[in-house]
């Protein structure tokens, strides 16, 4: 099986650190935060990796050079877009897609085993503690716990007979169009968009 990585996005909530690189080449405890996704796919011998790249993409293979396939956009495309093009190198009739910017643990076997098309779910904690309460009084506090809500992780299983657009998200532009099959995720899943949650993401990836 292949893999595409989405990686075009300029961070700007990451601002000044993506001034001079790209999102995924910022890095999390000392090594660029796409190199969790490469490591990620190569456990399940993910045979072909390809990144869709664009604001400052050459610094992705400045680094990686020939180790990976570089899709790279002239303008932005949107997450259908990118797909779409980087579907030329792709040989699989089933592939991985996934965020530059999403750390996780999906188990790949078991989400084959479920079959294409899938989008990979998990619970959200609570961005603060939460209290219970009876009667007017205070029950218990609950630390971030995790909500009863199930959100979309940003790794999907798809096969080559989904149409997508040539430019514009494919949350909104297919996934609303077609049956989709939900793979719960219980494992790890850390997301990066600030500083905070790089400082957040060093943290946790230590403690795993």
């Amino acid at each position: 099986m292949d893999a595409i990585i989405l990686a075009g996005g300029q961070g700007k909530r990451l601002r000044p650190l993506t001034d001079h690189m790209p999102k995924c080449m910022v890095p999390i405890n000392g090594k660029p935060m796409i190199q969790y996704q490469i490591d990620w796919l190569k456990r399940y011998n993910v045979k072909k990796i390809v990144v869709a790249a664009g604001y400052k993409w050459k610094k992705i293979k400045e680094y990686y050079g020939d180790q990976l396939i570089y899709s790279v956009e002239k303008e932005p495309l949107g997450t259908g877009g990118a797909i779409k093009q980087a579907l030329r190198y792709i040989d699989s009739h089933d592939y991985i897609v996934a965020n530059c910017d999403d750390i996780n643990n999906v188990d790949i076997r078991k989400l084959e085993k479920m079959g294409s098309n899938a989008v990979c779910l998990s619970k959200l904690p609570s961005p603060f503690g939460v209290v219970e309460i009876e009667k007017s009084m205070v029950k218990k506090f609950r630390q971030k716990p995790l909500l009863p809500h199930w959100v979309n992780i940003g790794i999907y299983l798809l096969n080559k007979n989904l149409e997508l657009p040539d430019s514009g998200p494919i949350e909104d532009l297919v996934f609303t169009k077609v049956k989709l099959k939900a793979y719960k995720h219980t494992g790890y899943w850390i997301t990066v968009n600030t500083e905070k949650d790089l400082e957040d993401a060093e943290k946790a990836l230590n403690k795993k």
